[in-house]
């Protein structure tokens, strides 16, 4: 996780938080997990009210409408990424 906090925002760019994915872009929950996780900075993270803007307000279906970024493909190729940088 620390990892995925040092890479910037994946969509502006900006510094970042690590977003645990939890669903898929068609909806349907999974469970919180440290290998489902994304760097988004606070706008595109946290921020509920004003623009709608972040994958909370949005949804991860409206995050991928908006964005193109499929969050979930997004952190398995981030873990696997992880994993093999770590094993070397």
């Amino acid at each position: 996780m620390e990892r995925i906090a040092s890479i910037p925002c994946l969509v502006c760019g900006a510094r970042s938080t690590v977003h645990h994915v939890t669903a898929g872009i068609h909806g349907g929950r999974v469970s919180r997990r440290h290998d489902r996780t994304v760097p988004l900075c606070p706008r595109h993270h946290q921020i509920q009210h004003g623009p709608r803007e972040s994958v909370e307000a949005l949804g991860h279906g409206g995050f991928y409408r908006e964005y193109g970024i499929d969050l979930m493909d997004e952190a398995e190729r981030l873990w696997i990424e992880s994993s093999r940088r770590y094993a070397a």
